[in-house]
């Protein structure tokens, strides 16, 4: 398919799926009403549906309103010296190279009376990085405030080889993504002539509060965030969040039920299990 044709189909994928004005009340219900939603082209929304990276369907904060979430990711290539010569380390910089370097959220959920989709806010209580929501370590609630967190790990390349693990909580409050890092690892990948997997090196860890951690301080720490760390939590969950490619939902449009299935595929996939 040629560059134009590509784009036609995307702009006719993202003109014709977003009006309807009834009530929503079942989740597959709320997906008809995205799905009748007019969109103009150059909007928010169209602009999601036309740019490359994930989306998943949720109900993050359970308050039965269905969030539809953009994940995109942006990544540097290996660089130009790597030794080209040995598969191994050529291999590992592939690796390196596969792990982003930023990536951006965007979030939009039903609104309160149900005929439309209203974009999230996203708050930073401190580094602006944006959460890997595809891999939940775990989920907690605060039942007197009423409030679920994600405990999140998202992995950064920092430099050529350098990483950072920012250990996150996530919520959705009020229409808003709260994002806070608790303690972040910084660390070096090692490349090495006798393996084609690189290797990471710890360097240190610092908790949101400054504290320094050693490796073994910080791994204890890492457990008890990936069990269910958080402050004034009394409920914990497994958790987890169906991605899909966007491609794959522009492409759907073609099919004989457009793109409602693979909606209703990504909300199945999203639970939350008590512990």
């Amino acid at each position: 398919m040629s560059c134009k044709k590509v784009l036609a189909a995307a702009l006719a994928v993202a003109a014709g799926i977003f009006g309807g004005t009834a009530q929503a009340a079942t989740p597959e219900e709320q997906i008809d009403v995205i799905l009748n939603l007019p969109v103009t082209q150059g909007d928010e929304l169209e602009m999601r549906l036309r740019e490359n990276g994930d989306f998943a369907v949720t109900d993050l904060d359970g308050n039965g309103r269905i969030e539809l979430l953009f994940l995109q990711e942006m990544r540097n290539g290996v660089p130009e010296d790597v030794d080209i010569e040995n598969e191994n380390v050529r291999s590992a910089w592939q690796c390196i190279a596969d792990i982003p370097v930023s990536r951006k959220l965007y979030g939009y959920e039903i609104s309160q009376n149900g005929n439309k989709l209203e974009p999230l806010a996203v708050i930073f209580t401190d580094d602006e990085i944006d959460p890997n929501l595809r891999y939940l370590e775990s989920a907690v609630r605060d039942t007197q405030r009423g409030i679920i967190y994600y405990n999140v790990s998202t992995l950064t390349r920092v430099g050529d080889a350098g990483y950072r693990v920012s250990l996150q909580s996530v919520s959705l409050q009020n229409g808003a993504l709260q994002i806070q890092t608790i303690a972040s690892e910084f660390g070096n990948y090692g490349i090495y002539h006798e393996q084609g997997t690189p290797e990471a090196v710890f360097n240190h860890a610092v908790t949101r509060l400054g504290i320094e951690l050693s490796q073994s301080a910080y791994a204890e720490f890492f457990s008890k965030f990936s069990a269910g760390y958080g402050a004034g939590a009394d409920e914990r969950f497994d958790a987890a969040i169906r991605w899909y490619p966007v491609q794959a939902l522009r492409e759907s449009k073609m099919q004989p039920n457009g793109m409602k299935p693979l909606l209703l595929d990504s909300w199945a996939g999203f639970f939350r299990t008590k512990k």
